[in-house]
């Protein structure tokens, strides 16, 4: 980041060395490719915004203390005041909404999505159904998570795949392709092939916003900086004070006390325990209702793609497939500046949804970050990112039809669907929990590369069944049918 290059004695004033506020905000046009990339002058890798605001392509915006600005000046840029002010909010609000201090109109609100969201419910209701997953911790707004299929008045016995976006509320562009993509599958259909394949084939969940509260403290244009939910956490009744709240994507329970900061005032403090958020809550209550195969949840900034995981050195029982699917939906996704598409990393396997989603419910999921350079994109920026992002997710859907295995575990005397785990023990370690069906359907579709594979097959009350050598086929799933035989009760009573 920029600051780091700055001389120490720069950032302290004569009198007594305390630090000089920083209280101009400073416009910079021209920054050199080499100024930006990791190490640079200009490099925007850090989050912490206590300097550099936003770099968007060579144009950088940032807050600076005077001495700062003449250090910028005796390095050779040309930085530009655009505003001083003592009030920090101020300088955040012009530097992140830019003149008119307010959110740009091509963004939407929470209530403008799901007031058009339930337009659609209400035209086209055999196409999208309306779930409420639950509520949000401090003003106990609903959480919606929207339904699309062939038939999506009940719950179908397909694939699913799961959109969602905001847990940090500043990461607006999230909702924007999220609240795109539901409109695409719902008006296309019928009349976009590929579309038409993709709800007939599978059950699409969408959540435009998972961290409500706190969207709506950035869209209403209160606080540009809001990454948090909305919690009290000092409980003195008055929430919505930065930097109050907990970050949403710090609080699930896998490798929890590793991840995030169990500091209040951190940007990423992960609250008292596991699922303190009820916008945790709602997220573990949609996994209740469906099993997902894929996902993405969208976030800002980067142009990355993030998969599970980097742990200890350890990648996950899946990396290889895992690469190759974060590879193919990356490809798809065209940079800002037309040049490249986005690159893929392995993340870190602690507290955040992907890795919780993977290593707990089996789903593949996978973190992007959207656009670079800022977390409020200009209005003309907004529907480039958006198309992009459109075609990894297309990329994604296609890739929800397989190669893999369709596993269909049911009772062999009555027949009846059964929740069974479902183990693939070559490539499934202690590192992630044991996978299985739901007892609705009986169905696990598993996600796997063309070749053979072992399984082990048991349910509570039946004989466990051995898989050797099932063969997956390339392109669709491979069905393979389980029928689990009931213990002998002489068997149950020893």
């Amino acid at each position: 980041m920029w600051k780091k290059w700055l001389m120490v004695g720069l950032l302290v004033v004569a009198n007594g060395g305390a630090a000089e506020p920083r209280t101009l905000l400073v416009e910079v046009d021209g920054v050199p490719a080499r100024e930006q990339r990791k190490g640079g002058r200009f490099d925007y890798s850090d989050y912490d915004r206590v300097g550099l605001l936003s770099l968007v392509r060579d144009r950088a915006m940032l807050l600076a203390t005077r001495a700062e600005f003449a250090a910028l000046q005796h390095a050779g840029f040309h930085p530009v005041l655009v505003l001083e002010s003592s009030d920090p909010l101020a300088l955040y609000k012009r530097g992140l909404y830019g003149p008119t201090l307010t959110l740009p109109a091509i963004y939407h609100t929470y209530d403008q999505i799901v007031a058009r969201a339930d337009e659609l419910v209400k035209a086209h209701p055999a196409r999208i159904a309306r779930v409420q997953i639950g509520e949000t911790t401090q003003y106990h707004r609903p959480i919606y998570a929207y339904r699309v299929s062939r038939d999506a008045r009940q719950v179908q016995d397909r694939p699913g795949v799961l959109f969602d976006a905001c847990h940090h509320s500043d990461e607006i562009m999230g909702a924007e392709i999220v609240f795109t993509l539901l409109q695409k599958l719902v008006l296309d259909y019928g009349r976009d092939p590929a579309v038409t394949a993709w709800v007939d084939r599978h059950e699409i969940y969408l959540v435009p916003v998972v961290n409500v509260d706190g969207h709506d403290i950035v869209t209403s244009g209160r606080d540009p900086r809001w990454r948090k939910n909305a919690r009290d956490v000092n409980g003195d009744g008055v929430a919505g004070v930065f930097p109050e709240g907990v970050d949403v994507n710090r609080g699930y329970d896998f490798n929890w006390a590793l991840g995030g900061s169990d500091q209040p005032d951190s940007d990423r403090y992960r609250g008292e325990h596991p699922f303190s958020e009820a916008e945790n809550r709602a997220m573990r209550r949609l996994l209740e209702l469906k099993t997902f195969v894929l996902s993405i949840s969208y976030h800002s900034q980067g142009e990355v793609i993030y998969y599970p995981w980097s742990w200890n050195g350890q990648v996950a029982p899946d990396d290889a497939l895992l690469r190759e699917i974060a590879g193919e939906v990356a490809g798809r996704i065209t940079t800002m500046d037309g040049h490249g598409t986005y690159a893929i990393s392995p993340g870190g396997a602690s507290s955040q949804s992907y890795v919780w989603l993977y290593g707990r419910k089996g789903d593949f999921d996978f973190i992007i970050e959207t656009g670079k350079g800022t977390h409020l994109f200009a209005p003309e920026d907004v529907p480039g990112i958006i198309a992009a992002n459109l075609a990894g997710a297309a990329a994604l859907l296609n890739r929800a039809r397989g190669p893999g295995l369709a596993v269909h575990v049911t009772d062999a005397v009555t027949g009846r669907p059964l929740a069974a785990e479902v183990w693939l023990p070559r490539i499934e370690n202690n590192s992630v929990d044991r996978r299985g069906t739901e007892g609705t359907f009986g169905h696990y579709w598993r996600l796997l590369r063309p070749g053979h594979y072992e399984l082990i097959i048991s349910c509570p009350g039946y004989q466990t069944a051995v898989r050797h050598d099932v063969t997956v086929a390339a392109g669709d799933w491979t069905p393979l049918e389980v029928p689990l035989q009931p213990e002998r009760p002489d068997a149950l009573g020893k």
